[in-house]
């Protein structure tokens, strides 16, 4: 037991060494120089603890598989290593023994393998807080059940509705005569090119007969739609806004219609959240669950306010978002949209575009107030003049917002919140102090009257939600990265990036990062996934100790995916404080790192807030929405298009369910952060002789080592060529259990060197993947084993046969030839990455057969570059060449989640 001298409090060894690294008490700092605790080595061996990787992964379920397939080769076409491969031997129920282990028995020797640093759970605080986050939770409603229950039931529905308005409901296309007559139209508004183009598609002598088309031309196809499709979204409304006496025009549709449009969707009804929710993570209800906004504590002292004045009423949480994007590249043509949604809806639902959960509300004015010359004034006009803005177009809230209103079921903090640049949205923590955790005066911009003044229900400073897109991905990894260009030699960390192995998952960056310039967040987030690895061991000014530089990088990275996290308990949370971010930098989204925690406690995890997902609606709302104008008078053009596409889109799902009906409403769950995965192939080596051995161990399982040996050697195959496929794909199915075929969540390639079209050679390509070995389990590294795939392969039915007639275990269809690396020791203290290299016995790679069940996912490699890395190393030869590698952890937010 330690006492500390600063505050008088008692703590365990540990707990000393985090509150000393942790404190902002100075009595408190000023021990921690004459502490002893932290020598270089234990300072590096905290950071570990602290920083060390969770697990919730993948749900290693059968995998669906699709095949790639690429024929038959000969084994002479494929120069790969000989034959003496050493290859490993299977336990009893047909998988492969540990190799460790059969060595250990065996008497035999490896190289580069140490048993003294054996895995056992290197950092189980954290696998700990987040396993839970795998299970059902335990539900506490809302404690007056009358909470959001409807007021009466209707017996009629939206899609019933709609089709009472449409003449001629009786044909399923109408108003359009035919499915192709429909199909047509819905090509052209949704995927066709301009109208001229379209009209003078139709105008080819005899198309229009032949399809049987009812319209002309592009002219005669939007009278149809505008005067015989109903509308069920508002349509927008032209006005003048008046600040300091100039007219500003705006085009902006009912807040409250576009509420009523959203919340009688009968896409998204059967899933609506109608009243707040207490998860917990254990039967006893004392560890608390975060993930969607009806989750968090907010909704749910708002219910209770609520239940004071309208017993019975139901929250619907608006959020909005703005932001002003380029909609040309050069004429510096800008647009001002402003998105809105409704909490209600699953964010699942919310964060994907093609669902249409948001809607385009309005478009601010775009001008740049050049007539007012004094720089300060013009700034003030600006922010007056979209406070002006949204408090007109919000206007209709602010009645229902108090009485109710009857409902049919079916970077622009700074800008929002009136505050300074650089000030805090949250806090009144003044601009020089923003390093510091005490909290003076607060600064505010003059505006002549905020548009969320009169709003009820509503506490702006609270309503500025964290972002990670702007805060994070571009903010602080943009310092980030700026301060490791500065710190390093740039020359060194591109050559770097143009050496690390591919991976699905991970973007080559062929020609450095050095020199990249007006890099997006999607850029940002693709540096994040191998910055890590391109610093571990560089070469610093003055000989300076590189492991600082790779702890405080791995600190704010692991803050950086822990963020991301779709949900979350009080335990999970608990790591941001673990990780003891703490600096005296005075940078604003530096200091938004201390208001993540609280905040999704209030609204739930990021992803129900994130800008990143409103940012993608720029390019269907308005940047498509700009190019369909001829560039004049553009706004009224752009509404005009956003609205006929509106209409087709929503008939669309009319025209569905009139085929289909109702589909069935199907039980939501918490996101649990796993994938559930599907499959698909590749090409490779000679593996007669380990094919041998995995034909043994299937028929006799059990056998030792030296008769599996002895019994491989008089195994025949009876076929000198087998199919062989060029990768495997991994498809993932959703939170609601539905398989989406179009999203690839992982792939792996084995494809040996080849010409394109042009007769250059295209290096072949093998990658490394994360290996159950019988005992793995859905979190942490224990039971896995890294291995490169060198070939999938399938055997024909017949061959199948011949060699497995009565083995105990239906062999596999689709069997992979790998190489193997050591098994995971204790991570590097660091960087907390794990350290690997090739398995050798011999002087020769260890291989084997296994199924390709038994791959888990892709996992990238850190080379262990060095202080310089060697210029004879490739992006295509550098797994080969390089004697030592790190497990990358965070080359996607599964692998963060899974390489603990």
């Amino acid at each position: 037991m330690n006492t500390c001298p600063g505050c008088a409090k008692n703590f365990e060894h540990t707990g000393y060494a985090h509150h000393l690294a942790q404190t902002t008490n100075p009595p408190c700092a000023a021990q921690l120089q004459f502490s002893g605790l932290f020598s270089e080595s234990e300072d590096a061996d905290l950071d570990g603890l602290a920083e060390d990787g969770d697990s919730d992964g993948l749900d290693g379920g059968d995998a669906d598989f699709t095949g790639d397939y690429f024929g038959y080769y000969d084994e002479q076409d494929l120069e790969w290593p000989d034959d003496d491969h050493d290859e490993l031997p299977l336990e009893s129920d047909g998988r492969m023994k540990n190799p460790v282990q059969q060595d250990i028995d065996g008497g035999d020797d490896f190289e580069n393998l140490d048993n003294s640093d054996a895995l056992s759970q290197p950092h189980p605080e954290r696998q700990e807080a987040e396993a839970p986050l795998g299970h059902q939770p335990i539900v506490e409603k809302f404690p007056r059940r009358h909470a959001g229950a409807p007021v009466h039931h209707s017996r009629t529905t939206a899609f019933e509705s709609y089709k009472n308005i449409l003449q001629g409901a009786e044909n399923v296309w109408a108003p359009f005569e035919s499915r192709i007559d429909y199909e047509v139209a819905k090509w052209a508004k949704l995927r066709g090119s301009g109208s001229t183009a379209f009209s003078e598609l139709l105008a080819i002598d005899g198309l229009r007969e032949a399809l049987g088309l009812s319209y002309q031309n592009s002219r005669e196809l939007n009278q149809v739609i505008d005067q015989q499709l109903p509308c069920r979204r508002p349509r927008f409304k032209h006005e003048e806004i008046i600040v300091a006496d100039e007219a500003f025009d705006v085009y902006s549709r009912d807040v409250m219609e576009c509420v009523k449009a959203l919340y009688s969707d009968p896409e998204f009804s059967p899933h609506l959240n109608y009243a707040p929710e207490r998860h917990y993570a254990d039967a006893d209800k004392t560890i608390r669950m975060y993930h969607d906004i009806h989750t968090g504590k907010w909704w749910w002292s708002t219910q209770a306010k609520l239940e004071t004045k309208k017993p019975g009423a139901t929250v619907i949480p608006i959020i909005l978002s703005s932001d002003k994007t380029q909609v040309t590249m050069f004429r510096n043509k800008s647009a001002y949209p402003v998105y809105m949604t409704i909490g209600n809806i699953p964010k699942e639902i919310r964060r994907k575009p093609s669902q249409r959960a948001w809607i385009l509300l309005a478009y601010l004015p775009t001008s740049k107030l050049d007539h007012i010359t004094n720089k300060a004034a013009r700034r003030r006009t600006a922010t007056n003049l979209f406070h002006a803005c949204l408090r007109h177009i919000l206007e209709p809230l602010k009645v229902p917002g108090e009485d109710g209103v009857a409902m049919a079921s079916g970077d622009e903090q700074l800008l929002t919140t009136g505050i300074k640049s650089g000030e805090c949205p949250k806090c009144d923590i003044p601009h020089k102090e923003l390093g510091s955790p005490h909290f003076p005066e607060c600064g505010i911009k003059p505006v002549f009257k905020p548009f969320w003044l009169d709003l009820p229900y509503t506490n702006i400073f609270q309503s500025i939600t964290p972002d990670v897109l702007h805060q994070l991905y571009q903010g602080i990894i943009k310092h980030l990265i700026e301060w490791i260009k500065e710190a390093c030699s740039e020359a060194e960390i591109d050559a770097r990036c143009r050496r690390l192995p591919p991976n699905h998952n991970i973007r080559l960056f062929l020609n450095g990062i050095s020199h990249l310039s007006r890099v997006s967040g999607t850029e940002h987030n693709q540096i994040c996934r191998f910055l890590l690895g391109i610093v571990i061991g560089i070469q610093l000014p003055g000989n300076l100790n590189n492991g600082r530089l790779t702890r405080a990088i791995r600190g704010i990275l692991d803050f950086l995916y822990l963020a991301q996290y779709p949900s979350h308990t009080d335990q999970t949370l608990d790591i941001f404080l673990d990780l003891g971010i703490r600096s005296n930098f005075n940078l604003p989204k530096l200091h938004s790192f201390r208001h993540y925690v609280h905040m999704i406690k209030m609204y739930g995890t990021t992803d129900n807030y994130n800008t990143e997902y409103t940012e993608c609606l720029h390019i269907d709302l308005t940047k498509d929405a700009y190019r369909a104008t001829n560039h004049k008078d553009e706004y009224s053009q752009m509404t005009l298009w956003l609205e006929r596409r509106e209409k087709i889109l929503w008939h669309d799902n009319f025209v569905k369910w009139c085929l289909v009906g109702d589909l069935a409403s199907q039980e939501r769950s918490p996101p649990d952060m796993d994938y559930h995965r599907t499959i698909k192939m590749t090409k490779h080596p000679t593996v007669k002789p380990a094919l041998a051995r995995y034909v043994v161990g299937r028929n006799q399982p059990g056998l030792s080592a030296v008769q599996l040996e002895r019994e491989a050697a008089h195994i025949i195959l009876p076929f000198d060529t087998v199919a062989t496929f060029h990768r495997i794909k991994f498809h993932a199915i959703d939170a609601r259990g539905f398989r989406d075929s179009s999203v690839t969540v992982d792939s792996v390639h084995s494809q040996p060197s080849r010409k394109d079209k042009r007769g250059h050679t295209i290096p072949a390509r093998f990658d490394t993947v994360l290996v159950n070995e019988g005992d793995g389990g859905i979190t942490g590294v224990d039971g896995y084993r890294v291995a490169q795939v060198r070939v999938v392969f399938t055997l024909t039915t017949q061959a199948t046969n011949l060699l497995f007639p009565t083995g105990p275990v239906k062999p596999p269809a689709h069997l992979a030839y790998v190489e193997w690396f050591t098994p995971f020791q204790q991570p590097e203290s660091h960087h907390g990455l794990y350290k690997i290299s090739r398995l050798m016995r011999h002087g020769e790679r260890l291989a084997s057969i296994i199924d390709v069940s038994d791959i888990r996912r892709s996992v990238h490699l850190f080379p262990n570059f060095g202080a310089v890395v060697p210029r004879e190393w490739t992006s295509s030869t550098v797994l080969e060449l390089c004697p030592s590698f790190f497990v990358n952890s965070f080359s996607d937010r599964h692998a963060y989640l899974t390489i603990v």
